[in-house]
This record gives structure tokens, C-alpha cells and sequence, in this order.
């Protein structure tokens, strides 16, 4: 399918019987066009789009989906490169060259930052006291898959999220700290199958700055929490559990049959990667994702948009790598033809926040 010319896929759409009668429907409205403009001369028949009066010509937009009515439309031969987007639609290709001009940045979103991580992990004492009720609210079915389950986190006695960002030592962070506090991250929108990825990776140097040693060390230490957590909650299941019968089915017991994805997951040869995903369902109407892209204090609204879709793009940039962990992902595996339970740690970000000048976009895969 991925060397079909365009020329066979406009010949499927005319041609299939799964349009039959869209094609039906627009042949149909080829004559009540005619009837509605028989008493007017064609060249006082103005174009759809610029008004010209010109050049006319009656152009047919191609049905590309079953639920799309056929649309008919009269506008000038200038404009035969005409496209079915909105006026204000952009392509993947065209959000990305504007991506890569314009990541920039005029103002902070610092006072935000310092608030939530004040309450979090500003000192080494209140972050061991977030580390220490971290515990799990509720375990209960995934919206969109009821085979699935997922444990609820909360702190603080529920009063609080579980947030950690880089921090400087003892102090809070300005806008200029950032680019010393942020780490590079990279972003494959479609794996190799074509399914729509929700994650930056970041792999691990020896490099690191000591603020970001610091975040490191603390990221495993939530990992370790969790995984406690897990072998803890596991060791005291009763039938009462939305997930005992999935864990009985798989002989699951708290040291074995089970496994767990951290935030910090190793790759091939030992190394390691962070793990930081994004929403991609907009919780508000006007929002294109669920989690708000920045670049200092700037909306990278394009960003978003290519972040929505379901089509390929590479993203590289500087990010500060402010997160909340949400939940804890439950589902079946088989691991070495061994049937498991594997539980996996999800990291969101607070804002995907660039560093200015340090983004790289592209549409084409590497």
C-alpha cells in the first residue's frame, strides 16, 4: 500500500462499489447545478474562491471517504491547485518549516513551575516526604479497553500530584536557568507498524549535568516506590480486586510473573532511556492534545496541531523535563513464551517546554 500511485488510488475511489452511492448522489446534483445556472452566461459565473469571473470551470472535489459528501464547486483555471483544507489549515509538511523558524521565546511560565515543584521536590526532605505517600488510589479498567487496568497514584493523602522536575540547588528556577536544566529529547511519531507513538526518550550520558544527575537519582526512586508498591499490593490481593483474577490466570505472585516498566527503561547494550509521554486527546475543546506545548512561556499552538496527528514526523529539541506521574498501566504479556503481567510506569509531562532555537522538525523518516 505504500507504493500505490495516486493515480490507482483516485481509480479505487472511482471505481469501488464501497462508493456507489456517493458517486450516485453526486451525479445527481450535476444537473440541478445546471438547471440553478442555465439562465446565467458563464463568464458572469464568479469563482468560489477569489471572485474571478473568468476562466470558469465546473470542478468536481474527489470523494476521498465513505462519510464525506461529494462537493461541487465553480472557480477559475488559476486556481486548479485548489486543496480541500480549510483556509487556515496548514500541512504537516508546512507546520514543520514554521516549527523550525519561529521556536522562540519572549516571557516565563516560571512562576507556575515554582509553585507546583515547591510543594514537591524543592528540598531533598519534602521530596522523601512526597516519595513516602506515594500510594495507590484506585485500580480500575481503561476507558477504552476493559482487558486493561490501571492503578491510580496518589500523594500527599490525595491532596497532591506526584510532580519532580530539575531544580538548582536550594533555589527555585528562572527562565534563564532552563537551558542548563533541560535535556535533549526525541520524538518518533509513528513506529515502524504505523501506530501513533505518545513519548519522548531521552538517553542517558555520562554527561549530565548535577542538577539533572539529582533528577535522574529521584526518578529512581519513584520507579523503586512503584515497584514496592506493586509486590506490596500483590502480596495482600483478594478476590475484591478488579485485577485478581487477571494475576491468579497468570500464576502472578509477588516476586515473580510479573514485570515492570519504569520511567528509566534499558535498551539495547545496558543503556538507558527516560520515558516521558504526552496526552494526545485534548481534555478542552480548544486545545489540539491533552498536554500544553511551550516554548518559555510562548503556546507553540503548530506544535501541538503536529503532535495531534496521525502521520509521521521526527521531533528533536531541548526539553525541561517537568513531569507527573499518573498511573501505572496493567496488562498481559508473554515474555520468553512465559505468560506475565507486566506493569508499566507512566510519566506525563507537566508542558513539553523547548528550549528557544533548539528545536528540529522533519516529516521525513531517518
Amino acid at each position: 500500500m505504500d507504493n500505490i500511485s495516486m493515480k490507482a488510488l483516485d481509480k479505487f475511489f472511482k471505481e469501488s462499489s464501497l462508493f456507489s452511492e456517493d458517486r450516485l448522489r453526486e451525479k445527481n446534483k450535476l444537473p440541478v447545478l445546471d438547471d440553478e445556472k442555465k439562465e446565467i452566461k458563464k463568464n458572469s459565473i464568479c469563482c468560489k474562491r477569489c471572485n474571478n469571473n473568468k476562466y470558469i470551470e465546473l470542478r468536481r472535489l474527489q470523494i476521498r471517504r465513505c462519510d464525506e459528501e461529494a462537493t461541487i464547486v465553480y472557480y477559475c483555471s488559476n486556481l486548479l491547485k485548489f486543496k480541500m483544507q480549510k483556509k487556515n489549515f496548514k500541512s504537516s509538511e508546512q507546520l514543520v518549516k514554521s516549527i523550525n523558524s519561529s521556536n522562540k521565546s519572549s516571557t516565563s511560565r516560571m512562576d507556575y513551575y515554582n509553585r507546583i515543584l515547591s510543594s514537591s521536590c524543592s528540598t531533598d526532605m519534602i521530596f522523601q516526604r512526597m516519595i513516602s505517600t506515594i500510594n495507590f488510589k484506585e485500580v480500575v479498567p481503561l476507558p477504552k479497553n476493559n482487558s486493561m487496568f490501571r492503578f491510580v497514584i496518589k500523594c500527599f493523602n490525595n491532596t497532591n500530584n506526584v510532580i519532580l522536575g530539575p531544580l538548582k540547588i536550594s533555589s527555585g528556577i528562572t527562565l534563564t536557568d532552563l537551558p542548563s536544566l533541560s535535556i535533549p529529547m526525541s520524538h518518533y511519531h509513528l513506529n515502524k507498524n504505523n501506530f501513533v507513538q505518545d513519548n519522548f526518550i531521552h538517553r542517558i550520558s555520562e554527561n549530565e549535568t548535577e542538577p539533572m544527575k539529582k533528577f535522574i537519582e529521584r526518578l529512581r526512586f519513584i520507579d523503586s516506590r512503584m515497584q514496592m508498591l506493586i509486590s506490596d499490593y500483590i502480596r495482600h490481593i483478594d478476590e475484591s480486586s478488579p485485577i485478581y483474577y487477571m494475576l491468579k490466570k497468570n500464576n502472578v505472585k509477588f516476586n515473580q510473573n510479573w514485570i515492570f516498566t519504569g520511567i528509566i527503561n534499558k535498551g539495547n547494550n545496558n543503556t538507558e532511556y527516560i520515558n516521558i509521554r504526552y496526552f494526545k486527546d485534548s481534555f478542552k475543546g480548544k486545545k489540539k492534545i491533552g498536554t500544553n506545548v511551550y516554548c518559555g512561556d510562548d503556546y507553540l499552538d503548530e506544535m501541538a496541531d503536529l503532535l495531534s496527528r496521525d502521520t509521521f514526523c521526527y521531533i528533536n529539541g531541548n526539553i525541561y523535563p517537568l513531569i507527573k506521574v499518573n498511573y501505572i498501566i496493567i496488562n498481559e504479556r508473554i515474555v520468553n513464551n512465559i505468560p506475565m503481567v507486566n506493569f508499566t510506569c507512566k510519566a506525563y509531562f507537566v508542558d513539553i517546554n523547548f528550549i528557544p532555537n533548539s528545536i528540529h522538525c522533519s516529516t521525513k523518516r531517518l
